[in-house]
């Protein structure tokens, strides 16, 4: 209930100080502080040696490409169609790009998965943001012949999407914290044990900032737009795209600490850095792109409770 609480004021306090001030305009710095207070303390604790449980679990880790990056993109592509607009399309067709997240391991954790199998599943997907960004880059010129046009013409002409390159948000969200939890590993350990220590504390303060910021800018203005059936759509899409993803995990996951931790990065995606992307795009998608990823936030952290719950009772019984 915290974290939906944080969600939420963040939302409202941004879209309020944008809705007063006519939005703030967007700075790259925002994917820098992501990059930094978010991505870095988690790569503190990979070890390539730890490389060797993928080996050991090949096929926990083929089951989770298979249903993370084929059928829940599929799913993702059919419902997209469905709601008839480019806008949700985009970003179901994102979030399913985005499995775990930043609190996946808190759920792995305390559920009874594999911890160093669902954290080497989390670093696979990091690395896999490259080829992500890089697909996601061509969906819009694929996609738009089947949808129709978006509205665009509350989109300011310097819109933060024009002119970003796809590996620009791999290098600040990947390259750049892999490069400094190095650095700290070898000579800044109090750093380390001190960011451990409040690794919880920070990491609600830096997504209540990122979202509060994302949502006062130029552009996220634009869902003051937005009509209530697109609302309405948007809403259904979101809600049958995680239907889906708990019925493949329930379905294609054994009920074992290792299907555990594929469970847990399928029925969740990286919604931080989804809205991060999210940003990137609303020039080219519209204003109904950010519904389905600010929807996430809700749906997402309220189910994962609830998940974790009926798994526990389940192995109980």
């Amino acid at each position: 209930m915290q974290q939906i609480f944080l969600v939420v004021l963040a939302i409202v306090a941004g879209l309020t100080l944008g809705h007063y001030t006519g939005g703030t305009s967007f700075s790259s710095l925002v994917c820098v502080v992501a990059g930094v207070f978010l991505v870095t303390p988690t790569l503190f604790k990979f070890d390539v040696a730890d490389a060797g449980v993928i080996a050991r679990n090949t096929p926990a880790v083929w089951r989770t490409l298979a249903i993370n990056y084929v059928a829940l993109v599929v799913a993702a592509l059919v419902i997209g169609y469905a709601s008839r607009d480019i806008g949700i399309a985009g970003a179901l067709f994102l979030l399913a790009l985005l499995p775990g997240g930043g609190m996946v391991m808190m759920w792995i954790k305390t559920s009874g998965a594999n911890p160093k199998l669902g954290f080497m599943l989390f670093m696979l997907n990091l690395a896999l943001l490259l080829p992500v960004t890089l697909v996601f880059a061509q969906f819009h010129g694929i996609a738009a012949p089947f949808f129709p046009a978006p509205d665009l013409t509350g989109v300011a002409q310097d819109a933060p999407g024009r002119g970003v390159r796809p590996l620009a948000p791999f290098v600040i969200l990947i390259v750049i914290p892999f490069l400094l939890s190095r650095l700290a590993r070898s000579g800044a350990p109090g750093l380390i044990a001190f960011v451990e220590r409040h690794q919880q504390a920070l990491s609600k303060a830096t997504m209540f900032g990122i979202v509060f910021y994302l949502f006062s800018l130029s552009t996220a203005q634009m869902l003051f737009t937005v009509e209530p059936m697109a609302l309405a759509r948007a809403g259904v899409a979101t809600v049958v795209f995680y239907a889906v993803a708990v019925g493949l995990a329930t379905l294609f996951t054994p009920d074992t600490p290792e299907g555990r931790a594929v469970y847990w990065h399928v029925v969740t995606r990286y919604i931080t850095l989804a809205l991060i992307l999210a940003v990137f795009s609303v020039d080219t998608f519209g204003p109904t792109f950010i519904l389905p990823v600010m929807m996430a936030y809700f749906i997402q952290i309220g189910m994962a409770g609830m998940l974790r719950a009926r798994m526990l009772r389940h192995s109980a019984a």
